[in-house]
């Protein structure tokens, strides 16, 4: 098999070799300089040649060249801001960055009408006392802008992971939640752009709570009665962030500030039991690499008087705020953020924070979104795999719909799996997912495997998922295979309640028209257990509409077992298929792809484009 591959591969590349080189010799050919002799007396008539101006106006006419000393600067270029904005995105089609924390926001602005959305997470590398596969706080935030030189943007944040260390030997409950407006008025600038200051302020409706039925809340000082208690703050920040632009490469940022939050909260402190207010000064530097990569740091130095940390005993104290890392634009209209940083919030009054009850290393991971700006564009998709769009079952494809296309998928099977999946492209190189659903009469082949069953998928199992499909290589691009990087995320709602990480590297090689062979190498963590996996499938063409879909799928540890499912593929209309399947995995939902059932069963699948 392996001989095979490197055949066709090989075989490939020679393909594309050739193909390129006949363009090339055709290109070169076609745009061959012709030269003419022209005729002195024909040339007089360049002479007779009327310059007027384009509607009467004489501006056209100006000398415009930035490197003439009597322009005085670029601003001669632009009559104004807006048009140096849309002039830069136009030739770079690239949106310059807004802020490289909430408390440190960057002067630069978006056209007016223009957004960005985000949606990020901040986590520890371990779960603390609650275990599982991280402290996580998640967020979505929403950038608008409101003029050329106004921004506004709402945050959401919410954690309900418990206190990351034991407070007198028992885990507490801890729940954050926050909305936060925010908004951003550029002050002044100095006229060639390099140098401005503006003003930034954030109003935050923030809910804690702590605390259960059975276990006492850290804001209880005065006795050892049990109980939830759940407090309802209005914070607020203010902050004057100044920019310079070092160079074409480097900008950095200086950024003094306050925040606003109570000391004391409840009715059973004693004494100062809360972070209290914060006057701070914030330092970042953004690096351009190229492009579409950038190097961003910041530090953040607290005065007080308040603080912005805790440890396992209670005690308040003040921490320094760092961070460093990446931001990498895939596409003009999609990027991704990497971060190493102690603060754990998620919002500009609360971004300061360290993780609840400690000061520790975390990591951060965001997507943007910019719709405004104009996708990559790939070649058109060959009609043969047209059906690989509707995806797998126990084994994934690589491939996706186009930027702007929906992709719903709804399965049951006859023991009681019911699960159903949405997915949206932001991009030609992104999709979005959504899934949800239970698993239902599972019982594991393998008695090894019955503490995941237990947890994970028992009856009483409610899942929900959220992920992403990221595409890194395609034929559309002319590349020689499909390469997609899938990650999905989220919870049980079961009595367990426990989260997993579920990834998977997904490969699909075009053997040839009627044939498609997809490898996927998987893995899954959780903090009851972390192992690999690997499926691998193929999609026969035995019709133009028509698909036989086998898979076969393995887990990567000690006793390792194989599931199996046979699928045949029916589209009865464009956009829409059926899928009917005999399988004995445990489902078809990350996890059950890759635990065998005791026995197979038969289901049903349903997809559709739109």
């Amino acid at each position: 098999m392996r001989v095979i591959f490197y055949i066709f591969l090989c075989s490939q590349l020679f393909n594309l070799a050739d193909v390129l080189a006949e363009k090339i010799k055709k290109e070169s050919s076609d745009n061959k300089i012709k030269w003419e002799r022209v005729d002195k007396n024909k040339s007089n008539n360049l002479e007779k040649i009327i310059w007027k101006s384009y509607n009467n106006d004489a501006t056209y006419f100006e000398r415009k060249n930035s490197n003439n000393p009597q322009n005085g600067s670029d601003k001669n270029l632009f009559n104004t801001k807006k048009e140096k904005t849309k002039f830069i995105n136009y030739h770079k089609n690239k949106q310059e960055l807004l802020e490289i924390k909430p408390h440190i926001p960057v002067n630069n602005f978006l056209n007016s009408g223009d957004f960005i959305l985000s949606s990020n997470f901040v986590s520890a590398f371990s779960g603390g006392a609650g275990g599982g596969t991280g402290h996580q706080n998640y967020g979505i935030k929403l950038h608008y802008g409101l003029s050329d030189y106004e921004l506004f943007t709402l945050y959401f944040s919410v954690t309900d992971d418990p206190l990351y260390n034991r407070i007198n030997g028992e885990l507490i409950p801890n729940n954050w939640a926050s909305i936060a407006f925010a908004y951003k008025k550029q002050i002044l600038e100095s006229e060639d752009f390099k140098n401005s200051l503006s003003f930034s302020s954030s109003l935050e409706y923030w809910v804690v709570s702590s605390g259960s039925d059975i276990r006492k809340s850290i804001f209880n000082e005065i006795d050892n009665s049990v109980g939830l208690d759940r407090h309802e703050n209005f914070i607020y920040s203010f902050s004057f962030p100044f920019t310079s632009q070092l160079n074409n490469q480097v900008n950095i940022s200086i950024v003094p500030g306050m925040t606003f939050i109570p000391d004391k909260i409840g009715d059973k402190n004693v004494g100062k039991n809360f972070y209290g207010n914060n006057y701070f000064l914030a330092a970042g530097l953004n690096f351009d690499m190229s492009n579409n990569f950038q190097l961003v740091s910041s530090y953040t130095h607290l005065f007080g008087p308040g603080n912005n940390s805790f440890d396992e005993n209670l005690i308040f104290n003040r921490k320094s705020i760092y961070s460093y890392g990446f931001n990498w634009d895939l596409s003009p209209v999609i990027g991704i953020e990497g971060k190493i940083t102690n603060g754990y919030g998620l919002t500009p009054s609360t971004s300061l924070f360290t993780i609840p009850s400690d000061n520790k290393p975390l990591y951060f991971i965001g997507g943007t979104y910019k719709p405004f700006l104009e996708d990559n564009r790939f070649d058109p998709l060959n009609k043969n795999n047209e059906l690989m769009l509707f995806g797998g079952l126990t084994v994934e494809n690589a491939l996706f719909p186009e930027r702007g296309i929906s992709q719903v998928d709804l399965n049951y099977d006859e023991k009681g799996n019911v699960f159903a999946t949405f997915g949206y492209s932001l991009s030609n190189l992104f999709q979005v997912e959504l899934s949800t659903g239970s698993f239902n009469d599972v019982n594991p082949s393998n008695a090894n495997n019955s503490n995941l069953q237990r947890i994970f998928l028992n009856e009483n199992t409610f899942n929900y998922r959220f992920g992403g499909k990221l595409l890194i290589f395609s034929p559309q691009k002319n590349d020689v295979f499909w390469m997609t990087l899938r990650t999905s995320l989220g919870r049980n709602e079961g009595l367990n309640h426990q989260g997993y990480m579920f990834s998977e590297l997904i490969n699909t090689f075009r053997v040839n028209d009627w044939l498609a062979l997809n490898i996927s190498p998987k893995y899954f963590s959780s903090g009851v257990e972390s192992f690999g996996a690997i499926g691998i499938s193929s999609n026969i063409n035995l019709f133009e509409n028509f698909q036989f879909i086998p898979e076969i799928n393995t887990s990567l540890k000690n006793n390792s077992e194989f599931n199996s499912t046979y699928a045949f593929r029916y589209s009865y209309a464009s956009g829409k298929s059926v899928d009917l399947y005999y399988s004995n995995a445990a489902g078809v939902q990350d996890l059950g792809q890759i635990l065998k059932d005791e026995g197979y069963r038969l289901g049903i699948k349903l997809n559709f484009l739109y």
